[in-house]
């Protein structure tokens, strides 16, 4: 059994404690969940643990019931259930004090109550602010036994840091674009060309300290040394906007990013060693790219890509579309890192088309399905697996 503690000298533990040990149906664990009241003065009406691989589905279906905890007595909360003993998940606990729960909650409502939400005490996984939907604050992560390692996360303090910087790429006329670049430890301007990266959604990126994970991954070897841009905004467009419309990110890209790089820093020209890195929407952008400019781009690493996407109606790509054109156009010399998570439904059945339509194409796909939802403590670890297949030693 895997007991975690959390100190004494905590205010809101009591003595409480976390508890995860192997349930009697193979593949699962059943994990405890415990939380003690922080505001006496006012008592939380109910308290939901709201598991981002689990409840934001149970939201979807109509029934939150399986997550709510019970009241113990003395103001202490708690819940034990059984989950698959590979899922990973970033979660928090919310109590709800405004008003009861009663009956199932609207969007709206739903929306109000994850905003609610808190770090878990009783776990030191913590997940960084700002990198959780519906809410900024820190966030505890879930990982079972047997999830998938995730050994080049964490900031590690032997290790040689390199820098992240923030930048702003003007255009006349337009609010300027912002970028964060990162140089590899010792990186030198006269040495041969680096890989390239560009990864898109730095904002959410730069929460989770996703230097650390560059830093750890050349410090180990397991890749080669690398130059990241990692894009948070593009001239003022919305992110809808700047991820599904190819009037929008293909000149800023094509003619302002690259060739602004280009300028400053020595990387590849060869599409091998040009990766584009995104997730949900950014996986839009980055394989319509790849698609339609492969003398340039070689690699697509997609986490939980939004191949589900509708469209809007102002000329914006749907997920369809994208499909669509690898499966009709003439093959091009771009390969695929795709991860997805095993509870994500409709985007999970689109992902599985685009992997078998790549597949039966002869397209050079490394997939895998992750017992999880559409969240980053998942694409944290699929991000480093995926610059280990492009740019592995």
């Amino acid at each position: 059994m895997l007991r975690i503690h959390l100190s004494r000298n905590e205010s809101s533990s009591r003595g409480g404690c976390m508890r995860i040990e192997p349930a009697v149906a193979p593949g699962q664990h059943n994990v405890t969940f415990a939380w003690h009241e922080t505001d006496p003065d006012r008592p939380a009406h109910a308290v939901l643990v709201r598991l981002v691989a689990e409840t934001d589905y149970a939201q979807d279906d109509g029934d939150l019931s399986p997550y709510l905890m019970s009241l113990q007595g003395d103001g202490l909360w708690a819940l034990t259930i059984a989950l698959p003993s590979n899922l990973r998940s970033a979660y928090q606990i919310c109590p709800i004090r405004d008003e009861p729960l009663n009956g199932h909650p609207s969007q709206e409502r739903w929306m109000a109550i994850i905003g609610m939400g808190v770090r878990d005490p009783l776990n030191p996984l913590v997940h960084p602010a700002g990198a959780t939907y519906g809410n900024a604050a820190d966030a505890s992560i879930l990982e079972l036994p047997e999830a998938s390692p995730q050994p080049w996360r964490a900031r590690r303090p032997e290790v040689s840091q390199g820098t992240m910087a923030r930048h702003e790429i003007d255009a006349a006329g337009r609010e300027p674009a912002v970028v964060h670049v990162y140089l590899p430890y010792e990186y030198q301007a006269n040495a041969a060309p680096l890989p390239l990266v560009i990864l898109f959604d730095a904002k959410w990126w730069m929460n989770l300290d996703v230097m650390a994970t560059f830093d750890n991954l050349i410090a180990d070897g397991a890749v080669r040394p690398m130059i990241v841009a990692a894009v948070e905004s593009m001239h003022g467009a919305a992110r809808w906007q700047g991820l599904t419309h190819p009037e929008v990110f293909e000149p800023f890209i094509l003619n302002g990013l690259l060739p602004w790089i280009q300028a400053r820093w020595k990387v590849s020209d060869d599409p091998a060693e040009t990766l584009l890195a995104g997730q949900s929407l950014g996986g839009i952008v980055a394989s319509h790219l790849a698609r339609n400019h492969s003398g340039r781009f070689g690699w697509v690493i997609g986490h939980s890509m939004a191949l589900w996407w509708p469209g809007d109606d102002e000329g914006g790509l749907t997920g369809q579309q994208v499909i669509d054109a690898y499966a009709s156009g003439e093959q091009v010399p771009v390969r695929f890192f795709l991860d997805v998570g095993s509870r994500e439904r409709d985007l999970l059945k689109s992902v599985r088309v685009m992997r078998e339509t790549l597949s039966q194409l002869n397209y050079d796909v490394r997939y895998r399905e992750y017992e999880g939802g559409h969240d980053f403590s998942c694409w944290r670890g699929g991000l480093a697996d995926g610059l280990i297949a492009a740019l592995g030693r």
